[in-house]
């Protein structure tokens, strides 16, 4: 799975980070989950993962992304693969901007782009969500809100050759990422 970018894209709890950890598990990658950069931003200012964050934090975690994505593109091979997570929500031109910023990496280092959208089922949602590892980690464990705002919110429209829609409810996150592995590298 040399050069290649995987992206998994879906709402809280929906197994991003488990998913992307069982893909670097069986493959070189590497892994760069939002909240990396989330979390330099979200300690500092104390976040719970229910208390509503402050609007300005979004302009301080992009800084960090930003600076991210450049090492990425400036201190690694090309060869290297990487796996990234994000809650993409359609509408909301910086997770526009900030999914065209890694196709666009993607591009400058001859990659092969593997955009993964992750959904489950309201039933999968709530019992994850509330998790004391999502809560050590400084993610949203509101079950209710986070059901609020997958009902009002859509991801993002991603429309890419490479696309993968994968529902989680019923999968393992090996088998999840078994099947992401074996999409991307028929992609090569």
């Amino acid at each position: 799975m040399n050069g290649t970018i995987i992206y998994l894209i879906g709402h809280y709890g929906v197994g991003k980070l488990t998913i992307a950890r069982q893909i670097c598990a069986m493959t070189d990658a590497r892994l760069f989950d939002n909240h990396l950069a989330n979390n330099v931003i979200f300690s500092l200012i104390r976040a719970d993962g229910k208390t509503p964050l402050p609007g300005r934090v979004w302009d301080f975690i992009g800084a960090i992304r930003d600076q991210a994505v450049a090492a990425i593109e400036e201190l690694t091979p090309p060869e290297i693969s990487f796996v990234l997570t994000n809650a993409l929500i359609e509408g909301d031109p910086v997770d526009l901007a900030t999914y065209e910023q890694i196709v666009g990496l993607a591009d400058r280092r001859g990659s092969v782009f593997v955009p993964v959208l992750l959904t489950a089922s309201d039933e999968a949602h709530a019992m994850r969500i509330p998790s004391p590892e999502r809560e050590e980690r400084l993610k949203h464990t509101d079950a209710a809100s986070a059901e609020r705002k997958r009902r009002h919110t859509r991801l993002l429209a991603v429309d890419h050759p490479n696309r993968l829609d994968l529902d989680t409810t019923d999968l393992l996150p090996q088998q999840a990422a078994r099947i992401i592995i074996d999409h991307a590298e028929r992609l090569r």
